[in-house]
């Protein structure tokens, strides 16, 4: 009788947020995400192992580990922003509205 068993690891996305990255200094778009270790039996995943948050930066690639707290906080933040609508009333200066187009119809 045979026993399969070993270690697997997940990534899950929780969010992306745009913010200043601390390797490059430019302003790009960081993914939170979270990586869960679990042992697995019979390729199943049956007992976590434990989990680390870290961001990634789209700009230059370079990964940094947060804390559980910071990483939540930053969840967070991305679920408010996606939230809001735009303030209503005239576009700020330099922004070109856009408005729904209809195609011309088809002629025969």
């Amino acid at each position: 009788m045979f026993i399969i068993f070993g270690i697997k690891r997940m990534v899950h996305r929780l969010a992306t947020v745009f913010a200043m990255c601390g390797q490059c200094g430019s302003p790009a778009a960081q993914v939170v995400a979270r990586r869960s270790t679990w042992f697995s039996l019979f390729f199943i995943p049956v007992i976590p192992l434990g989990s680390k948050y870290f961001s990634t930066c789209t700009l230059c690639g370079v990964s940094t580990s947060l804390d559980k707290e910071h990483a939540l906080h930053l969840v967070a933040l991305a679920g408010q922003t996606s939230n809001q609508s735009p303030p209503p009333g005239p576009p700020p200066p330099g922004v070109i509205p856009t408005a729904p187009t209809s195609s011309p119809p088809l002629s025969p």
